[in-house]
């Protein structure tokens, strides 16, 4: 499949990025800088300040269009803004297709799956949680919440997309 991708924010979203364009391009699938030609589209969104939700927003409405006028079978967000709102996207943007979080990076194939195949939340993925809001006097200890367990390392596949 032809494999579109657009990375907004952080430098960590651009190394996120690259990991998942790295694993897309060693799983076999053809990477494009045409977004009107690809089979699926990822957009890798930032959510750190609200001119930054914004352009993730209207990159996700634009990609989204492309669905109905291009060749675009499939959408999926990543990053930030997908961990943050996920419920909120998947319900006011019904061509998102999956969405997933900081933490769940390696699992972009399962999301990319075939054509007409189930969004990868049947993989069982939790939404991770990074921080709770707790009484200011507990009565007993409060779990911490759950950090991102994926990290990548240097046999990861990676394609640089800067020099």
């Amino acid at each position: 499949m032809k494999i579109g991708f657009l990375s907004l924010g952080c430098p960590k979203n651009l190394v996120d990025g690259e990991v998942m364009l790295g694993m897309a391009q060693q799983a076999g699938h053809e990477l494009t800088n045409d977004a009107s030609s690809a089979d699926v589209l990822v957009v890798n969104t930032c959510a750190f300040i609200d001119s930054a939700k914004q352009e993730s927003i209207d990159a996700i409405l634009e990609m989204a269009q492309l669905k109905e006028t291009g060749n675009c079978s499939r959408l999926i967000v990543t990053g930030c803004l997908g961990e943050r709102y996920r419920e909120e996207l998947k319900r006011e943007i019904p061509e998102i297709d999956a969405v997933l979080g900081t933490g769940e990076v390696d699992q972009i194939l399962g999301a990319i799956g075939t054509m007409g195949g189930p969004a990868p939340s049947a993989s069982g993925a939790v939404p991770l949680t990074f921080h709770s809001k707790s009484p200011a006097i507990r009565s007993a200890p409060v779990p911490a919440p759950e950090l991102p367990t994926y990290l990548y390392d240097a046999d990861t596949p990676r394609l640089l997309t800067t020099p």
